[in-house]
């Protein structure tokens, strides 16, 4: 589900998680792209995790520069991967960086 808001909750395995959105698609060096971040964070934790989607590309291959809305969905998918990547939410620390497919896996 695509949402226009800038922050939000997604439950995952009885968890609540809280994202937010860091970062629209923006140009880097060498012509590249970067997607949307989100940052997430455990209910009453403060350990965030940093999730990079890949830049959303259009039919003919080239970046869509346009505002992005945030799919819960893939919200959620990304709280799955990035904890099997190794981050713990509860743990105290930096925010930890993750890159994930457009589907958050």
């Amino acid at each position: 589900m695509q949402t226009r808001d800038s922050s939000g909750t997604v439950e995952v395995d009885g968890d609540i998680y809280h994202w937010e959105l860091r970062r629209q698609p923006r140009p880097t060096t060498g012509g590249d792209w970067d997607g949307i971040a989100v940052t997430l964070r455990l209910q009453d934790f403060q350990r965030e995790a940093i999730v990079q989607f890949p830049p959303p590309l259009r039919p003919n291959g080239r970046p869509d520069t346009e505002k992005q809305f945030v799919n819960t969905d893939h919200v959620r998918n990304a709280v799955t991967a990035v904890i099997e990547a190794g981050w713990n939410p509860t743990s105290r620390g930096k925010p930890v960086s993750f890159d994930v497919d457009a589907q958050g896996r």
